[in-house]
C-alpha cells in the first residue's frame, strides 16, 4: 500500500513538473499574428512634426495584460501600456516596434519632419485669374506660393495638360463655362477655378471697354425673356434656359437664387422661372422683362428683376 502511495505522489509530481516546463518552453496559443498598433498626430495635419505630441495605440485592447514594450527607433522605449505619448526631439525616418510578451514584434516606419519644410498652409494652392472672358482673348492665370516647384494647368478645353509655368497665357477657342485645374508639387489634390467664356458676336473698338457686368445682366434678361415668351407646351425653351443660366452664372447651385421683383417679391430662381412659364396668354409677349442686375459676375446668389406687364386689347 505504502508503495502505491509513493508511486501516485511521484507521479504527480512528474506531471507537475512537466506543465510548468511546458508552460515555460511551449508558445502561447494566443493569435498575436492580428495585434497591430496605429499612430495618430494630435493636430491632425496628416503629418508627424518634431515636438508634435504623437499617440502610440494597440489596436486590440485585450492584449493589455501582456507585456508592452515600445520601441521609437531611437534609443528611447517606453513600457507597460497599451496607449503612450511620444514627442521626436529631431527630424528623421524611424522605425517604431511595439513587442508583447518579448516574443511577438510589429513595426512601422515613420518620417518625422521640421515644421517650416512644409505646412498645411504651403500645400494650398491659389489659382489668380478671371472668372469671366472672351472667345480669342488673351487670359492670364498664376499662382505662387511657397515651395511651389511644379505647375500642371488644365484649361478644361483639351482634356489635356496645357501649360507647366507659375504665370500662364491662355486663348479659348470656344464659348462655354470651363474648370481650370491646377496640380502642384505640394498638393495631392488640384485646385479648381470657374471661368465662363463668352462669344463675341461683333466687333469691339479697343477705345471701348467691354462692360462685363452688362453682358452678364442683358444674357440672364434675354433668357428670362425667354421664358416668358415661350408658349406653355414649350417646355424644350423653358428647360434650356433654366439650365442654361444655372449653369453659367450660379455654380450649378439654381436652388439657392433668390429672385427679387420690382423691389419687393421675392422667389427663388425655380419658382420664378415657373411663374414666367406659366403665365396666361403665352407667346403674346405680355410680360417684359425691363432689366436684370447682378452683383457678382459667377456664383450669382440673387437676381434683381424688373418687369412690366403690357395689357391686351
Amino acid at each position: 500500500m505504502r508503495s502505491n502511495g509513493k508511486t501516485a505522489i511521484w507521479i504527480l509530481t512528474i506531471g507537475l513538473i512537466i506543465g510548468l516546463v511546458a508552460a515555460i518552453i511551449i508558445p502561447s496559443s494566443v493569435d498575436f499574428g492580428s495585434v497591430d498598433f496605429f499612430i495618430e498626430d494630435t493636430n491632425n495635419d496628416y503629418q508627424y512634426e518634431v515636438g508634435e505630441s504623437l499617440n502610440f495605440t494597440l489596436s486590440d485592447s485585450s492584449m493589455n495584460d501582456r507585456s508592452i514594450v515600445w520601441y521609437f527607433g531611437n534609443g528611447d522605449t517606453l513600457s507597460g501600456k497599451e496607449s503612450v505619448e511620444y514627442r521626436y526631439k529631431k527630424e528623421g525616418k524611424y522605425m517604431v516596434t511595439l513587442e508583447l510578451d518579448t516574443r511577438y514584434k510589429v513595426s512601422k516606419f515613420i518620417d518625422v519632419i521640421q515644421t517650416d519644410m512644409k505646412s498645411a498652409a504651403d500645400s494650398i494652392a491659389e489659382i489668380n485669374g478671371p472668372d469671366l472672358g472672351y472667345v480669342g482673348e488673351e487670359l492670364i492665370f498664376s499662382s505662387y506660393g511657397p515651395g511651389v516647384e511644379s505647375w500642371f494647368w488644365e484649361f478644361g478645353e483639351t482634356g489635356n495638360v496645357d501649360a507647366y509655368e507659375g504665370q500662364v497665357v491662355y486663348v479659348y477657342r470656344e464659348p462655354g463655362v470651363y474648370t481650370v485645374r491646377l496640380k502642384t508639387n505640394i498638393a495631392e489634390y488640384p485646385v479648381e477655378h470657374k471661368i465662363e467664356v463668352l462669344s463675341l458676336f461683333e466687333a469691339i473698338e479697343e477705345s471701348d471697354p467691354v462692360d462685363s457686368f452688362q453682358v452678364v445682366q442683358n444674357d440672364i434678361r434675354r433668357r428670362l425673356q425667354s421664358i416668358a415668351n415661350g408658349g406653355i407646351d414649350n417646355k424644350r425653351s423653358f428647360y434650356d434656359n433654366i439650365k442654361y443660366i444655372e449653369k453659367a452664372y450660379t455654380c450649378g447651385d439654381g436652388e439657392n437664387v433668390v429672385v427679387v421683383v420690382n423691389g419687393n417679391k421675392y422667389n427663388d430662381l425655380y419658382s420664378y422661372c415657373q411663374g414666367l412659364h406659366s403665365l396666361e396668354g403665352r407667346g403674346e409677349n405680355t410680360l417684359t422683362i425691363d432689366g436684370v442686375k447682378v452683383k457678382k459676375l459667377y456664383c450669382v446668389r440673387r437676381i434683381e428683376v424688373t418687369q412690366s406687364v403690357i395689357e391686351r386689347d
